[in-house]
């Protein structure tokens, strides 16, 4: 017996946007061939009355594309893409292979605007898994307060002594946990001002914050890509923290970990 998946469509905003895709498709597929990507639309968010939404012509519409990796943390990078309907859960393995098929077919053309107008003309069909495929929950978007920014040859660096340290630790079940739960970094940094009743009036104190940094982390922000790699010393990754939720921004996509089980305001 067949299982049936119902149809959906993605149309893509620029050539780019389908490359980006299937590249996040690809290294997503060779960390687990299994692997799932949830693609909903980017929510605007509206500042004193005024929206952040694009008038109709002036820009492509913006996705937020998810990955559940292996490892742990989530992934998540946003890509001018439209999905129908606006929040659907795909195989990264169709995703991949549908990518490869479009360049390959836009390759043989000989006309240069042809080949770039071919990868967008048409929405794409692929079909949707049901929303119970879907490992957990996402974190909220809003509400992130920045910790402080750390060099993204620090991951790099990172990453190369942690795969050094699994050729020699790991075994048939994959890296030991141990490693992958290992704290390699601390970032901490001012989280704001917060008002406190001593009893004798009210003060402002600064409070901090601090993330820890598993291997976990490091493996997936370079995994995935996220940060070039070799990338320049300036180049930095941003660390920022809400609730038990921490999140690592580089230059080409997110991570997100939640450091231990709580109670938080969850998307699902």
């Amino acid at each position: 017996m067949t299982t049936s998946h119902p149809a959906a469509e993605l149309t893509f905003g620029t050539p780019d946007a389908l490359k980006n895709l299937g590249v996040l498709a690809h290294k997503a597929y060779a960390l687990d061939e299994n692997t799932l990507l949830r693609i909903r639309a980017r929510k605007t968010t509206t500042v004193a009355g005024i929206s952040s939404s694009p008038e109709p012509t002036a820009a492509p519409a913006m996705s937020q594309v998810w990955v559940k990796t292996p490892i742990g943390p989530l992934a998540m990078r946003t890509i001018a893409l439209h999905a129908l309907p606006d929040d659907i859960i795909v195989t990264a393995a169709e995703i991949k292979d549908i990518a490869v098929r479009a360049f390959a077919q836009a390759k043989s053309s000989d006309d240069a605007e042809d080949k770039e107008a071919s990868l967008t003309a048409l929405p794409y069909r692929v079909h949707a898994q049901s929303a119970s495929s879907w490992p957990g929950f996402l974190p909220v978007p809003e509400g992130w307060q920045v910790v402080d920014y750390v060099p993204a040859t620090a991951f790099r660096t990172l990453e190369k002594q942690g795969r050094a340290v699994a050729v020699e630790s790991s075994g048939p079940m994959g890296m030991p946990p141990s490693l992958l739960d290992q704290k390699v970094l601390t970032v901490s940094g001012e989280a704001g001002e917060a008002t406190v009743d001593s009893g004798e009036g009210q003060s402002q104190e600064t409070s901090k914050s601090v993330v820890d940094v598993t291997m976990r982390d490091v493996f997936a922000l370079c995994a995935m890509g996220f940060i070039p790699e070799q990338p320049d010393e300036k180049e930095p990754v941003r660390v920022s923290t809400k609730g038990r939720w921490h999140r690592l921004d580089g230059r080409f996509g997110s991570i997100f970990t939640l450091e231990s089980f709580g109670v938080l305001p969850l998307l699902n």
